[in-house]
């Protein structure tokens, strides 16, 4: 036993076993490095992945990438302004429902050009869905020549104006109809037309109780010219027709617009025509 340790000793210590020692050495040496290197390249790219960068933030809506079609909402219509301020001076005082191309979206404000001028308009009276169409666009115009009033009557109609009239006590009264009207008020029976507007010489106040007091009369409010109204729906008991009259007083007048049975549509379309 003691010879063959010895002999094995022997062997180890041979210069080829030597080289294998130092190859062995050597190889693992080079593995630990590269693991060691491995491992440090792994964490300085999680480093650079994860490090946070500063981001500038812009405050208000960002401008908008191409032109956008727009429309004014706006009764009374909307100010075109110099600068994204509602105290900076207006250049321009835009209609209501116009159609603009908004170039640019910024702190809620659209930039525009309107009639050659560029400058900002608030986006929140603006809307991107394109208005109903006017069904009174292509009616006819009539403005009285004594009470200075504007209405739109439809396209073919005709009227006819019968002035004042002490005992209907009116100042004024126009009747516009789709068929021949008669030149004179018909005497000893009820004048019944498509439309009337008459210009009344009695209080709103006694005007309103003039057909409050109507037996079955329902009532309902308006606005016309911007002014209250009130529509009232009865039936005539003398032909037994279902009528409509909306009374209003606007600039110290007092106004009826009225119609003589089945004309409720067109009566409602021309009184929101309406303007003195």
């Amino acid at each position: 036993m003691l010879s063959r340790n010895l002999t094995r000793s022997k062997k180890l210590k041979t210069p080829q076993g030597k080289r294998r020692k130092v190859i062995v050495s050597t190889v693992l040496g080079l593995a630990l490095f590269f693991i060691i290197f491995g491992v440090y390249k792994l964490n300085s790219y999680k480093m650079a992945s994860g490090k946070k960068e500063a981001v500038k933030v812009e405050t208000g809506d960002r401008p908008l990438k191409k032109t956008t079609a727009i429309f004014i909402s706006a009764d009374g219509g909307l100010s075109l302004r110099k600068d994204r301020d509602s105290k900076s001076p207006r250049i321009a005082l835009i209609p209501n429902k116009t159609q603009l191309e908004a170039t640019e979206e910024l702190d809620g404000w659209y930039k525009v050009t309107y009639n050659g001028k560029t400058g900002w308009i608030a986006k929140q009276y603006t809307t991107t869905q394109a208005p109903a169409e006017d069904p009174t666009k292509t009616w006819s115009v009539y403005t009285s020549p004594s009470q200075g009033y504007k209405i739109k009557y439809p396209l073919g109609w005709k009227l006819q104006n019968y002035g004042a009239n002490a005992a209907s006590k009116s100042l004024s009264l126009v009747a516009f109809s789709n068929q021949e009207l008669p030149t004179t008020i018909p005497q000893g029976s009820e004048f019944i037309a498509p439309v009337t507007i008459q210009v009344s010489s009695k209080t709103i106040e006694e005007a309103n109780q003039g057909y409050a007091t109507i037996s079955g009369v329902t009532s309902e409010k308006l606005t016309i010219a911007g002014a209250a109204a009130t529509k009232y729906t009865y039936t005539s008991i003398s032909s037994n027709t279902q009528m409509i009259a909306i009374v209003f007083s606007l600039g110290g007048r007092t106004f009826v617009l009225a119609e003589g049975g089945g004309y409720g549509e067109d009566l409602i379309k021309m009184a929101n025509t309406f303007s003195l």
